[in-house]
C-alpha cells in the first residue's frame, strides 16, 4: 500500500509566546505532492511526498476561532448526502459539519489544493470533538504563525496516497513515517474496532470520487503515536 512521506519531527518543538496575538509573517510551507503505486501484498502504506516550497502570509489563530463540538450525531455523518462518490474526499469533508476544524486546518497548512490534485487519496479525518481533545497548550502552539510547517507535517499523518479500505487493514498493517519509525494499526477480530495508532475509527468508508475517508475520534500525534522498529516489506 502507498502513504504520506515526511521527516521526522517533535511536536514539542518551536512552542511559545503570545496564541491570541494576530501576528502577519511570511515562510516557506510545503505545497506539492507525489504518491506511490499501492502493492496489494503489502501492509506497509506509503505516505505523499510534499516538497515544493511557497512562500505564504500566515498569521496566528487562537483557538476558540475553532469549532470543538459535533453538531450532528456521528452515525449521522454523511447521511444527507445522496451520493457521496459525487465529490473528492477533500469535498465531502467540507460538507461534514463535523469536520469543519479538520478542513480550516488542511486549508491553514497549505494542503488542500494538493490533496484536491492528488489521483486518489485516504483522510482519517479527526471530528472537532478530536481536536478539542488536545492539552490546550499543544493547540496554541500548533496554532501559532511561526508553526505551520509542523502543523502540516501532523495533518499528513492523516493523508494516505493512495484508496485505502478498512477491510485491507490487520494488526500487521502500519503507515511509514520513515527511517523505520511508523504508526501501527490494530484491531479486533473481525475487525470491526479499529485504531490508527491512539485514535479510534468510529465511521468508516465513507467513498468519495477519489478515495475515502475514515472519520476517527482523536488526533494522530506522531510523537505520541508513532513506534520504532523495522519497515514491512
Amino acid at each position: 500500500m502507498a502513504f504520506l512521506a515526511f521527516s521526522s519531527f517533535t511536536l514539542f518543538s518551536c512552542a511559545s509566546s503570545n496564541t491570541t496575538a494576530m501576528e502577519d509573517m511570511s515562510r516557506t510551507e510545503t505545497s506539492a505532492m507525489a504518491g506511490m503505486a499501492m502493492d496489494e501484498d503489502d501492509n506497509q502504506l506509503n505516505v505523499l511526498v510534499v516538497e515544493e516550497q511557497v512562500m505564504v502570509p500566515i498569521a496566528t489563530l487562537a483557538p476558540t476561532a475553532l469549532l470543538m463540538e459535533n453538531p450532528e450525531d456521528i452515525n449521522d455523518m454523511f447521511d444527507a448526502i445522496d451520493d457521496t462518490e459525487n465529490y473528492t474526499v477533500l469535498e465531502l469533508a467540507r460538507k461534514s459539519p463535523n469536520l469543519t476544524t479538520f478542513v480550516q486546518l488542511i486549508e491553514r497548512a497549505n494542503l488542500a489544493d494538493d490533496l484536491e490534485r492528488v489521483e486518489k487519496a485516504t483522510l482519517f479525518a479527526p471530528t472537532n470533538e478530536a481536536f478539542a481533545k488536545l492539552p490546550k497548550e499543544k493547540l496554541e502552539m500548533l496554532l501559532r504563525s511561526d508553526n505551520t510547517a509542523l502543523l502540516s507535517r501532523i495533518l499528513q499523518a492523516h493523508i494516505l496516497a493512495s484508496e485505502v479500505s478498512t477491510a485491507r487493514f490487520n494488526n500487521s498493517t502500519r503507515i511509514s513515517m520513515g527511517e523505520d519509525r511508523y504508526i501501527p494499526i490494530s484491531t479486533n477480530n473481525p475487525g470491526n474496532t479499529i485504531f490508527v495508532g491512539s485514535a479510534q475509527i468510529v465511521r468508516n468508508d465513507v467513498e468519495a470520487s477519489n478515495g475515502r475517508i475514515h472519520v476517527i475520534d482523536s488526533v494522530i500525534l506522531p510523537d505520541q503515536d508513532v513506534r520504532e522498529g523495522n519497515d514491512i516489506r
